[in-house]
């Protein structure tokens, strides 16, 4: 198997898995929503694609083109989640108080509101990723010993 996408793939459920174990210390509803969902601390996304970038340069090198990809790659998934989501999710939020306000009465199935991140989640998300890359990379380096 190829431990550059190992890596990824457990970083992004390594992160899922602690927003279940969050929700449930807080005393939340543990629902599918929680265990694959966007949003939360921390970032799933920014773990998949950091780990997928770190362990390509790895890889590669650190100069490499593929690096550069897994670089541009990460960039765009990380200003998404800080930038766009994260404003869709207040939209989402504003859009179902109006909800409760026009209609008090009427039932509505509310908008989900965390769809993006704070930079906390971010950086400890990005931090999971390259922490599982090169954790990922010594047990492939121990295997082939």
């Amino acid at each position: 198997m190829n431990w550059v996408i190992l890596s990824a793939i457990l970083a992004w459920g390594t992160a899922q898995l602690i927003k279940v174990i969050n929700c449930r210390i807080h005393g939340g509803k543990v629902t599918l929503r929680v265990a694959i969902g966007t949003g939360g601390m921390p970032s799933s996304h920014s773990a998949f694609v950091c780990a997928t970038a770190f362990a390509s340069g790895m890889v590669c090198g650190f100069s490499s083109v593929e690096f550069a990809l897994g670089v541009a790659l990460a960039a765009v998934v990380i200003y998404d989640a800080l930038g766009i989501r994260w404003e869709a999710g207040l939209h989402a939020k504003a859009i179902n108080q109006l909800e409760v306000k026009v209609e008090p009465k009427a039932k509505h199935t509310p908008l989900e509101t965390s769809l993006g991140h704070q930079p906390s989640e971010v950086i400890c998300g990005g931090l999971l990723g390259i922490g599982m890359a090169i954790f990922i990379e010594g047990v492939f380096a121990l295997h082939s010993l």
